[in-house]
Parts: structure tokens; sequence; C-alpha cells
């Protein structure tokens, strides 16, 4: 991992293209994405352990994970920390596997691109720490999921860890959209999605580059570290 520095080379969008640049095609809608498990690679291999060692520093020990997927990196959480808390937030079949599957967490179905709160206890909250590793590209609307993640740092959690892919390092700066991967809505350079967060009421803590997989070891996917911005007149 290391700081990135990149800075765009054009203006970069404002809320209506939540930051990406004029001229960038997304996607209207994507099909749903099932998080089938593949041995041979382990994608973001980096995120779920940096989320550890922030949990650690700041003495949280509940993990909320925005977008579990089918969990088989916060099961590696589980196994190496047995006494900590986690839940787990998804929808539809990745879900349902989840509760068939994992014997360890809470599992609640919420679709990320609306509006709802987690039924979560303020105490856990209180001892949590948000982790949403590479699930704000798949969603036509990010902002409800960011503004869930936001919600729970104002109620309590420390800080939250955000990933996503590096357009820069992946595409091209310039590449005119959508995504080569057909489950990804858009992808940010690391500028733009910077900006977005900043928009969305986040103090951004680290900014850098991360390993995509542990195959190509190529540092092309942003990791972010963030905290909520408080409004004006309310306490963070």
């Amino acid at each position: 991992m290391h700081a990135n520095t990149t800075t765009s080379r054009q203006p970069i969008g404002d809320a209506g293209t939540y930051f990406i640049r004029s001229g960038y095609r997304s996607r209207d809608r994507v099909e749903y994405f099932v998080d089938e498990t593949d041995d041979t690679v382990t994608w973001q291999p980096d995120v779920y352990p940096y989320t550890a060692a922030r949990a650690k520093e700041l003495g949280r020990d509940v993990v909320i994970d925005i977008g579990c997927g089918r969990a088989g990196k916060l099961a590696s959480l589980a196994h190496e920390y047995p006494a900590w808390s986690f839940i787990g937030v998804d929808f539809g079949d990745n879900l349902t596997w989840c509760r068939d599957n994992h014997p360890f967490g809470e599992w609640i179905e919420v679709d990320l691109e609306s509006a709802e709160r987690l039924p979560i206890t303020p105490s856990l909250v209180r001892r949590s720490i948000v982790v949403c590793s590479d699930v704000i590209e798949h969603l036509v609307n990010p902002a409800p999921a960011l503004s869930l993640i936001r919600s729970l740092l104002l109620e309590g959690g420390a800080v939250a860890v955000l990933s996503t892919p590096a357009r820069e390092c992946r595409s091209g700066y310039d590449t005119p959209g959508p995504p080569r991967n057909p489950s990804h809505v858009r992808e940010w350079a690391s500028d733009e999605f910077q900006a977005l967060l900043r928009a969305s009421g986040f103090e951004i803590h680290y900014a850098g580059l991360t390993r995509s997989d542990d195959a190509s070891n190529g540092l092309s996917t942003q990791l972010l570290l963030v905290s909520a911005e408080a409004a004006e007149g309310q306490q963070p």
C-alpha cells in the first residue's frame, strides 16, 4: 500500500455524475453480483487485515461489513479474532448463503440503494469499525450506501475502511467507460472518488492504493480510511 497523489488532468464532475469527469459513460443497470468463491485468487487481500489493524488500534471489537457478499474474508477475521462480533449487510442470494453457511455473525438484509437504517443495537455500533470493500462501484446510486455508512459513524462507529477500483490504474484516467467488468456501474479515478466522499460528509484520514488481487499484486485498488464530518451544530 502507498499513499496516492494522483491529480485530475481535467475538471472532475459534480454531484450529478457522482464527481466522475464529464464524458464518462456509466451503466444504468447491472445484474445482481453473485459472490462465488474462486480459491485460486483472493481479491483485495489487504483490505480486511487493514480493517482489523485499525480496529485493534482503536479498541473496537465489532466489524460491520457493508455489502459483505458471501463474507469469505469476514470469516477469516472471525477465525483470527473469535472474541469479536461480526455483522454482515447485503441482500439476495449472497446473504442467504451467509445465513446458511456461516455459524458466526449476524446477517442483515438491506438493499444498499435504499435509504434504510440498520437494526443494530447502539451499544454494538459504538464498539464498531465499518468496512465496505469494492461495493460502491456495483451501485447505480451509491448515495444511500454512503449515507448509511456515515450514519453508523455518527452513531459511534470509529471509522470506515472503503475500497473501490482506481480507474487511472486499470483502464486509464481518460477511458470513456463503462467499465470492462459488466457488474460495475462506474469506476472512479482516485481524485473523483475522494471528491465524492468529501461531498458526502466524510473526512479522509488516509487515501492510497492497495493490491487488487494476490496473483498480480498490482496496486490498482483505492483504499481509504474515513470518519464522518458532523453537520454544523451537530456533535460528531
